[in-house]
């Protein structure tokens, strides 16, 4: 009993590090201000917008939402755990708020430099490198432990399941569409592209392929957490 206790804590305390790791990578692409990932860009335009409410906050509204159309979607044959989301959520959010509060605080802000725009773009640049590494980083830890995933992925699961279409595939289409509605949003209100630039589209494609440099890492991270269940 001790034995399984421990390797709860282990996991929990490596879910909640991956959600923090990834509201840091969160934050840094925020700074670069290149554009964010497809699933995190819908809250921070509306964050842009209204100010009132933090990104954070966003994430939490939008992220709710999401839960209820995996309920809509799944209808009586909706699973109960799937409530559980709302707590990841949550962190999540207080989580890229307080990155976003140190971002602020401790990390040099691009818009202020006095290089030339080549240097100050390459600087976003790597602002932007950072935060896929980042993002990549907490995804391989928050999914190790095999706790409850964030509603983005468990939307994407539940259209996978009902259209019976692979997951990857739903998955482009997911980040498309909510890519497209986020500029949609920002055009209507900025007149520009604001959230939605070419960073986005490299971080729909860079996340991944960074994710799969740290497969070294996962034998070692699956027996720091179920220890010799990961043989």
């Amino acid at each position: 009993m001790k034995e399984k206790s421990i390797q709860m804590a282990k996991r929990i305390i490596t879910y909640c590090a991956g959600l923090f790791v990834m509201a840091m990578g969160v934050s840094f692409s925020g700074t670069a201000d290149l554009g964010m990932s497809p699933v995190n860009s819908i809250p921070y335009v509306l964050s842009e917008i209204f100010t009132a409410l933090s990104m954070g906050t966003w994430i939490i509204i939008v992220f709710s939402l999401y839960i209820i159309i995996q309920f809509v979607i799944q209808g009586k044959n909706f699973q109960p755990w799937r409530i559980l989301q709302l707590i990841c959520t949550t962190l999540f959010g207080y989580f890229t708020d307080f990155t976003n509060l140190l971002a602020e605080r401790f990390l040099p802000n691009p818009d202020l430099m006095t290089f030339s725009p080549a240097m100050v773009y390459g600087v976003r640049l790597v602002y932007l490198v950072i935060s896929m590494a980042l993002i990549a980083l907490g995804i391989l830890l928050y999914l190790s432990p095999d706790l409850v995933s964030l509603p983005g992925e468990g939307i994407m699961q539940v259209i996978a399941d009902k259209l019976q279409k692979p997951l990857p595939v739903v998955k482009m289409c997911f980040d498309c569409t909510v890519a497209c509605i986020a500029l949609v949003i920002s055009l209507a209100y900025f007149r520009q592209f604001h959230g939605i630039r070419e960073g986005t589209v490299i971080a729909a494609f860079g996340v991944g392929k960074i994710l799969s440099l740290y497969d070294p890492l996962k034998l070692p991270l699956n027996r720091f957490l179920h220890g010799a269940r990961a043989e």
